[in-house]
């Protein structure tokens, strides 16, 4: 006896070879419309599901622009991180079918992305879609704005409190902020390490953000840090040495120094010395992901509580409880070299305890 085959029907939007949108709604059924998204359809075309069919509550299309941070990493590591829970599978079907988009046009998946480019993001449920903020987080950065003069928001962010949500964090600052606001708007300027803590910029819109961005990718942003190094640094000492951002240590992303990496510049100023510590003012020229732990690391004075780069042995003997590495000062320049915004935050004083019981 033979069974039949079942067909579902499926509402599908279609996108042609080119990317292109809006073209007529229609039906297909089964593996006949190519069945996941990106696969053939009738006629060239792909199928995507239509947004008719996804629940109310699904997520929408949006648009980040590429930070200093970013600038040289690969669309589908950017997606990767961007979209937490989603596999990479995923991600190139995404790509490859024209939904992701950069500055308005097609991006092949290995393609490098710069500071200020657009990325169109599709929707795509993460496991950050959790619903608001809890109360204690959105109370927590409120605490954090040192100003928030419009369009700005300054903020000192504290180490452990991750920027966004991802890597198993559902809510991170931004989300407590455009909660703590109501401003759905309102988004980061750049980015910090969820271990580094200290000074942070947030904007209240897209245009204004997109100002901000164009300092950094122009070169008129300028960025201190404080950092706590194992090791006794003499004097001040420049370390220009190319980072590459995409290499694999057991399926987790490292950053190294290498010549086929893009250029990173570091300048590092001894402040104060004690038994075996350094602590350093580090101006930075470039923002390379990791660019001020790597460099440290590489000239033999690793950041004191630095997990991935650094001296486990060297860590258990001064128990930092932390990782001694502080965002101090932010200063973004307009075209005409006036101040667009500047912030500081003082030095933590986990950073001077740590000198003086240092042994």
């Amino acid at each position: 006896m033979r069974r039949a085959k079942i067909g579902v029907l499926v509402t599908i939007k279609l996108i042609d070879k080119q990317g292109r949108e809006g073209l007529p709604v229609g039906a297909c059924r089964g593996k006949l419309a190519g069945g996941e998204p990106g696969n053939m359809g009738p006629q060239g075309h792909r199928c995507i599901p239509d947004s008719r069919i996804l629940p109310q509550n699904a997520p929408k299309v949006r648009y980040q622009t590429v930070t200093d941070d970013e600038n040289g990493q690969r669309i589908d590591n950017f997606l990767l991180a961007t979209l937490k829970g989603v596999p990479r599978s995923h991600i190139y079907r995404l790509i490859t079918s024209g939904q992701v988009r950069r500055n308005g046009g097609r991006i092949k998946p290995r393609a490098r992305l710069e500071t200020g480019d657009e990325i169109r993001i599709p929707p795509v449920r993460t496991a950050a879609d959790s619903g608001p903020p809890p109360v204690k987080l959105v109370q927590q950065a409120a605490a954090c704005i040192i100003d928030d003069a419009p369009p700005w928001i300054l903020v000192d962010k504290p180490v452990g409190l991750a920027v966004h949500a991802g890597s198993g964090v559902q809510h991170g600052l931004v989300e407590a902020l455009r909660a703590h606001f109501d401003l759905k708007a309102l988004d980061l300027c750049h980015r910090l390490d969820r271990d580094t803590s200290g000074i942070m910029l947030l904007a209240r819109n897209r245009k204004d953000r997109n100002r901000a961005t164009d300092c950094f990718r122009a070169g008129r942003a300028e960025k201190q840090y404080l950092a706590v190094l194992h090791g006794n640094l003499r004097a001040a000492q420049t370390v220009d040495a190319p980072l590459d951002m995409d290499n694999r240590s057991d399926g987790e992303r490292t950053v190294i120094v290498s010549e086929q990496g893009k250029r990173a510049v570091s300048h590092f100023e001894p402040l104060a010395q004690q038994r075996g510590l350094t602590l350093a003012r580090v101006r930075i020229e470039t923002g390379r992901t990791h660019q001020i732990r790597v460099h440290a690391a590489h000239i033999g004075l690793p950041v004191v509580g630095d997990r991935k780069y650094g001296d486990a042995r060297a860590d258990a003997a001064v128990q930092p409880g932390r990782m001694c590495l502080h965002a101090e000062t932010l200063l973004l320049r307009n075209a005409d070299g006036s101040t667009l915004v500047r912030g500081e935050v003082a030095l933590p004083p986990q950073f001077n305890h740590l000198l003086e019981t240092a042994e």
